[in-house]
């Protein structure tokens, strides 16, 4: 229990930042990555392998890659968001929290793009709704 609320906090803390500055604080991110490598090699449950482990961190790696090939439309610091994520959660659920964050994302900017709040050429935080993604998973 205790790691998923560090989790949110450290989500809360990336998803003000880039509200506000629209940059990710990667020292708040690389913090919660040394503190999720701590957590699994003194956990000793036996709950994750280090294979299982290396695989949680696909999503921030293939983020890391769309923000290669789109010229950084997608930020880097979105990807280490996931690869933190992805080794506190695991795979599974990092896609789950990924792919609820892009949902609830694409919905709220349909919504301002419709009543015209927004343009086409507006950029999004994303980490606002990584957070969200991560409520309505740990909720569920």
């Amino acid at each position: 229990m205790w790691v998923k609320i560090i989790l949110f906090l450290l989500l809360g803390i990336c998803a003000v930042f880039d509200s506000i500055r629209q940059e990710i604080p990667l020292a708040v991110v690389w913090t919660g990555i040394a503190l999720a490598v701590i957590w699994h090699l003194w956990s000793g449950t036996g709950e994750t392998t280090w294979a299982a482990a290396m695989l949680s961190v696909l999503p921030g790696i293939l983020f890391w890659g769309i923000s290669f090939v789109t010229g950084e439309k997608v930020g880097y610091g979105d990807g280490w968001l996931l690869v933190m994520i992805g080794l506190y959660t695991g795979l599974g659920k990092c896609f789950m929290i990924l792919m609820t964050g892009l949902m609830l994302e694409s919905a709220v900017v349909l919504v301002l793009l419709a009543v015209r709040r927004i343009s086409t050429d507006r950029t999004v935080p994303f980490a606002p709704f990584l957070l969200l993604g991560m409520g309505v998973t740990v909720w569920l």
